[in-house]
């Protein structure tokens, strides 16, 4: 397993990292723990979780399954959504406020349900705007300082954000983040445009989300095919709505170029993705060990400058950049 640093952070994560927003809705105790064990087994040490996931059950499933290896993890959880039901009953997160009292009452129940006395990486889960800025930064320099928290980061931002808030804690001298986490991927590119910039020039380690595209850079889903039971799309109008045929066939493309090289298209996503060399961690959310076995060996792949300049022609000649870059945005999706 590959290790990286985290931008000018000290810590050294691998190269793929287990995304916890399953744990507790699709994968039980057992399950979790079994995927936790293996992927520690292959060298993976990265943990991204939130109190959000799993319904609010993901960071007591993570402790359970880390108990006696909490040396062997880099935890990762967050601050800053909190839930929302809606009046039919659907689940939902709003925006919560990043206040002094909010902050460090949050941190302190991510720590009893995490089992541990101090988080790795604590991540603003998305951007305040009606808390002055200077009361969540000044919090999280003074939870740092404390030791409850190694280093800061955050989520959902856009690039102006970052720049605003990293532009705060410099002028005040209070720690700075050493990460942001995105939603990107083979054909969700609008990172590309800002984001992976800002990041670079700041120094920022970055973390990928929705590596596959919420399971459409599978290639599960086909041209002229039903939709497969039990998969995402059934529930989420958002995927369906982007599996148009311009997508799933240039979904199909990136598929064929895979299996010319006995590779599969999930294999080509995270391959891809830790081709890229603005990126620290690239996360998956894992059901079972089948997908995690998956994952690993996509590590494995290194892709050539030729494959990655192939790739990208193939993108171009679907002309669905400016499309995928459009992608709809949701903080949070089951």
């Amino acid at each position: 397993m590959e290790y990286r640093e985290l931008g000018h952070s000290s810590l050294m994560t691998s190269g793929l990292g287990i995304g916890g927003l399953h744990f507790g809705v699709f994968c039980d105790q057992v399950t979790t723990t079994r995927i936790i064990h293996q992927a520690l087994g292959h060298g993976i040490n990265f943990i991204d979780t939130a109190p959000m996931y799993g319904e609010g059950y993901s960071e007591t499933f993570v402790k359970n399954a880390i108990r006696g290896r909490r040396h062997e993890v880099l935890l990762s959880t967050k601050v800053g959504l909190k839930p929302l039901i809606a009046s039919d009953g659907t689940f939902g997160v709003s925006v919560a406020p990043l206040t002094k009292d909010y902050i460090r009452s949050s941190l302190e129940q991510s720590l009893r349900a995490l089992g541990t006395d101090y988080i790795d990486l604590y991540q603003i889960h998305a951007f305040d705007p009606e808390t002055p800025i200077e009361e969540g930064i000044e919090t999280l320099d003074m939870l740092v300082k404390e030791g409850k928290v190694r280093f800061i980061g955050c989520s959902n931002y856009n690039h102006t954000e970052l720049k605003l808030v990293s532009s705060v804690a410099a002028k005040r001298g209070w720690t700075q983040f050493a990460s942001f986490q995105v939603h990107y991927n083979l054909i969700e590119r609008r990172a590309e445009q800002d984001v992976v910039p800002a990041c670079r020039a700041l120094g920022l380690g970055i973390i990928c989300n929705r590596a596959l595209a919420r399971g459409i850079l599978t290639g599960k889903y086909k041209l002229n095919q039903p939709i497969p039971e039990g998969s995402r799309a059934v529930t989420s109008i958002r995927v369906r709505c982007w599996l148009s045929e311009d997508t799933l066939g240039l979904v199909a493309a990136l598929d064929e170029f895979a299996q010319e090289r006995g590779r599969t298209a999930t294999e080509l996503a995270i391959a891809w993705l830790l081709a890229q060399t603005d990126i620290s961690v690239v996360l998956a959310g894992m059901r079972n060990l089948g997908q995690l076995e998956t994952n690993v060996h996509a590590t494995e792949w290194t892709l050539s400058g030729e494959e990655l300049a192939e790739i990208d022609t193939i993108i171009k000649n679907f002309g669905l950049m400016s499309q995928v870059n459009a992608m709809p945005e949701t903080f949070f999706e089951t």
